[in-house]
């Protein structure tokens, strides 16, 4: 998503991915149609590529990477994956609880084991994408 915005501004934007592909939370076919969508608005991507290093030098930032030449940029923006944002909200002041990574346990109607009170958005398992939150 930033990206796309970047890229709209005017910068030249490289995405170095870890997996074959993006959006690995989506459908296959979705995800190779979203990052042609992204390539037409001239976004480049290096997929399967393990980012081992990152520094600065100089007013630049460099990016090194297994198998490729060290890339030099202005800007290096760093996106590892989200958590939800749960914690202090008083959860368990109303009896609701957690799993080990912070989710809300729902059913399939967005109920939470207590009575009355629902949870939807980033704070559920599922993927965490914009519209959805």
């Amino acid at each position: 998503e930033l990206g796309s915005v970047w890229r709209r501004l005017g910068s030249r934007v490289t995405v170095l991915e870890y997996l074959d592909r993006i959006l690995p939370g989506m459908d296959a076919e979705l995800a190779t149609e979203g990052r042609r969508s992204l390539e037409k608005q001239g976004l480049e991507f290096r997929l399967g590529t393990r980012v081992t290093a990152a520094r600065a030098e100089g007013k630049q930032a460099v990016v090194e990477a297994e198998g490729v030449e060290p890339i030099h940029c202005d800007r290096v923006l760093l996106a590892v994956g989200r958590i939800p944002n749960t914690e202090g909200l008083g959860l368990e002041s109303v009896g609701l609880k957690t799993d080990a990574r912070g989710r809300i346990p729902v059913n399939e109607r967005f109920e939470t084991s207590v009575p009355g009170i629902f949870a939807i958005g980033d704070v559920i398992a599922g993927p965490m994408l914009a519209h959805k939150a």
